[in-house]
Parts: C-alpha cells; structure tokens; sequence
C-alpha cells in the first residue's frame, strides 16, 4: 500500500494576477507563503512522510521547503512534475493570450485533449512526463506515504491518469490543495480526499 499525496503550490504572482504560469519562475505572494507554512505545520502532525518530491520551478519548490523543515524529510527536484507548458502565452494574462491565439485559447478552455499553446504541450505529453515519473516514485516507495507538490494543471492530468477518467471532467485543485490517494497492493486506488484545504482554516 502506499498513501500518494498531491499538493499544489500556494498562491503565486501569477495567481493573484490571472497570468499563466507554465514553466515561469513567478514567485509566491506572501499569501502563498502563508499558505506553505500552514500545510508544513498540518503534514508534521499527520502520519510520517517518506519523502518529498516537487517541481523544480521556484513556486513549487517554495512551497515544498517548510514542510521539508518541519518534517525533516529529505526534498527531490525535479522538472518532470513542472506545470503544463504553455509556450509563448507564459506570463500573458489570460485576455492577452486570446486576443492573440483566439483559437488556441478557445481549445484550451475547452480542455481539447489535443490543443497546444503556441510552442507548448498538450494534455497528453504533460500528463505523460508526470505519470512516468510518479510511476518511478512509487515504485522506490513501497508501503510509504509519499508527498508530490506541483501544479494545478499537472496534478489535474496526473490524477486523470491514475484513475483513469477523462481529463476533461475537471479536478478543483486550490493552491494548497490536497488530494490524498491510496494505492492497494492490488492496484487498486482509492481516494481519500480531493482538494483537502481544511488545513487553511485561517490563513
């Protein structure tokens, strides 16, 4: 059995400013900050973690750093478990991004499997390079509890794939958002909570 918990970050620059995000270095807010350090002090009273992995772009990895603190447990990097990539609308505001690719923005509304932001990705190869490399994490954690903090999209996609559902029903998943899953040792998963925020009472 092994407990995977999903966090996003807390809120970014480009959050509070409706701009996307993608592979961007947007910082977090000092509600984000907020936001990290209520999660660290909640996970370092839950059951121990195994290990902690998170995207390597600085809002996720800002995120994951108190919870390290707090916890003690040893941080991995990586770009694998970045955001979806959205190419050259990255740090555009939403409105700017469709005034110039009204036809690509209207495909990425929609959730179009298919749709790609000019010199982005699309669902289906984010949702692959973050699957691949969770996959390869659980497998050197069997029976752990294991923390991923990422994105909003990305852990979207990455639920999607682990239960199998169309990545066009959407997934809520608030900046510090929890979704807590459990994999049986039959390979069935079961889900404990999705976008857990009680742990933000407060902030």
């Amino acid at each position: 059995m092994i407990d995977l918990l999903l966090l996003r970050h807390g809120q970014s620059e480009g959050n509070e400013l409706g701009r996307f995000g993608g592979h961007s270095a947007t910082p977090l807010t000092a509600l984000g900050r907020a936001q990290a350090e209520a999660t660290a002090r909640a996970l370092a009273l839950e059951p121990p973690l195994s290990a902690i992995y998170a995207s390597d772009l600085p809002r996720a990895v800002d995120t994951a750093l108190p919870v390290q603190a707090a916890t003690g447990v040893r941080l991995t990097t990586s770009p694998a478990l970045r955001e979806r990539s959205v190419g050259d609308m990255t740090g555009l505001t939403f409105r700017e991004a469709e005034e110039r690719w009204p036809a690509e923005y209207a495909a990425m509304m929609r959730r179009d499997p298919t749709a790609r932001p000019p010199g982005g990705e699309t669902y289906g190869e984010c949702a692959a390079r973050a699957r691949a490399y969770v996959d390869e994490v659980m497998a050197r954690h069997p029976g752990g509890r294991v923390l991923v903090v990422a994105h909003g999209v990305m852990l979207h996609l990455l639920v999607a794939s682990l239960l199998g559902f169309d990545p066009r029903h959407h997934i809520r998943t608030d900046n510090c958002g929890l979704h807590r899953l459990r994999l049986a040792a039959e390979g069935h998963w079961s889900v404990l909570a999705l976008n857990d925020r009680a742990h933000l009472i407060g902030v």
